[in-house]
């Protein structure tokens, strides 16, 4: 049988750059830009506090954490108070210095003597020992009006121990339903690459079946924002969502061999997965983010098949909003792809030969040391179908309808070659829901190859 090859279209997006975006482990304390240090009214002890939390020394609200706490006793987050001179604390105190005499004795008027309210300091030890906020219960006070100093004996808490409710926002999200994407923003950034070693078999089924890559590169980026509001004493989580911008680029060149008849069957590789470092703050919560590549095909021929697909696609700005508690809300825009392909066939039989590349976004979130977990996030999947009908044979094997058309009538002495590019985004909540947000699926060719 004659060689048959036909090329659709090609475009090469050249990448060459290995990378992963942010490393999260320097998340540290920042004043939330609502607090102004001037004023002495951040003295006085409140139940609403906001905890916001950076990757660099500088208040960019694209780039923090932001924690609004609700706490069951008044509290004083201290790092607002621009008065303060120093900050020190040990296993049963905290040290308070003031710059003025103001300050001092408005700490006087307004912190109960029996204590009854918590001080949230910026750091753990000394003032600038770890940076890591504590909270400390205060169970009396003592002052010191030479040096304008105020001792607090306390015991130390934690943000889970003393919320009531604590509402959470990843990077200030805001909804983002227009899907124009920037990558050059700041954010909670993710990003991965992974090349294939040429000629890798990369799944077979023994003794009549094997599929190698001849080449394979996979990339892709994210930026990820998030919402979320946890009811601490009703153990109830009341707002969850995320949104998702991300970029992929996949190719992959596959080459089918089967020297005999081989039932259907759908085969998957995973090249590799991407953790990149857990985003947390002690007690509160953390994210583990995860980027994850799978390689598979869907096979079956009554036959021997030598069959070469080589598929490319590239999302530029898809945009996809994730409601982990109401599927209903989740929509997902600017998935359209752009697609490249090129097949060659050596040897037919009725059959398929449809390879798949599975490209996904996990997010791991634990709340209050495990008190809510869910993961959750959003999968894009580009398949290439191709399916062969040799002339003599009337019997088609593939196992999903979605390809089922008439068969050529013309093609009566040789085979028929029908390919499309089948492309789902597809939403999920591990163990609760999953759902289709987008869905297209473009005819490639309809050719017939006489013998």
């Amino acid at each position: 049988m004659a060689l048959v090859s036909y090329l659709t279209f090609f475009s090469l997006l050249a990448i060459t750059i290995v990378s992963a975006w942010n490393d999260f482990t320097t998340l540290h304390p920042i004043l939330a830009p609502s607090y102004d240090t001037a004023q002495l009214a951040n003295i006085v002890p409140t139940t609403n506090v906001s905890l916001d939390y950076g990757l660099d020394s500088t208040v960019d609200s694209r780039t923090s954490v932001s924690i609004d706490l609700q706490a069951d006793k008044p509290a004083v987050l201290l790092e607002a108070i621009g008065e303060i001179l120093q900050v020190a604390s040990t296993s049963d105190t905290v040290t308070v210095t003031f710059r003025t005499e103001a300050a001092y004795e408005r700490s006087m008027l307004e912190w109960p003597r029996d204590g009854k309210f918590y001080l949230i300091t910026k750091y753990i030890g000394s003032y600038a020992t770890k940076p890591e906020r504590g909270v400390y219960q205060v169970d009396s006070l003592s002052w010191d009006d030479e040096s304008l100093t105020v001792t607090a004996q306390t015991k130390p808490e934690t943000l889970a121990s003393i919320a009531m409710t604590m509402s959470v926002s990843f990077s200030h999200a805001q909804q983002n339903n227009s899907g124009n994407i920037t990558f050059d923003e700041p954010g909670i950034n993710v990003a991965s690459n992974f090349t294939l070693p040429p000629n890798m078999e990369v799944f077979s089924d023994p003794p009549y079946f094997t599929a190698n890559a001849n080449a394979g590169y996979l990339s892709d980026a994210a930026i990820i924002r998030g919402h979320f509001i946890y009811d601490v004493p009703n153990s109830q989580i009341q707002d969850l969502w995320f949104d998702i911008d991300a970029a992929l680029f996949g190719n992959l060149a596959i080459t089918f061999n089967l020297t005999a008849p081989v039932n259907n069957n759908n085969y998957a590789f995973s090249p590799g997965l991407f953790l990149p470092s857990v985003l947390s703050v002690p007690s509160a919560f953390s994210l583990q983010p995860a980027l994850r590549w799978t390689i598979g095909a869907d096979v079956g021929a009554i036959g021997a098949v030598h069959h070469s697909s080589n598929m490319t696609i590239t999302i530029p700005d898809g945009h996809v909003h994730v409601d982990f508690l109401n599927s209903n809300r989740s929509f997902a825009v600017g998935w359209g792809p752009r697609l490249a392909s090129s097949v060659s066939t050596g040897e037919a039989a009725t059959g398929h030969a449809s390879p798949f590349m599975d490209f996904s976004i996990e997010l791991d979130l634990d709340i209050l040391d495990g008190r809510y977990n869910v993961t959750g996030g959003v999968s894009a999947r580009p398949q290439f179908v191709n399916e062969l009908n040799v002339a003599q044979s009337q019997t088609r094997i593939r196992k999903a309808d979605r390809m089922i058309w008439p068969r050529n009538v013309t093609c009566t002495n040789g085979f028929e070659l029908r390919s499309a590019f089948d492309f789902n985004v597809t939403a999920f909540v591990a163990d609760q829901w999953q759902k289709t947000l987008y869905s297209t699926e473009i005819p490639v060719a309809d050719e017939c190859f006489h013998f």
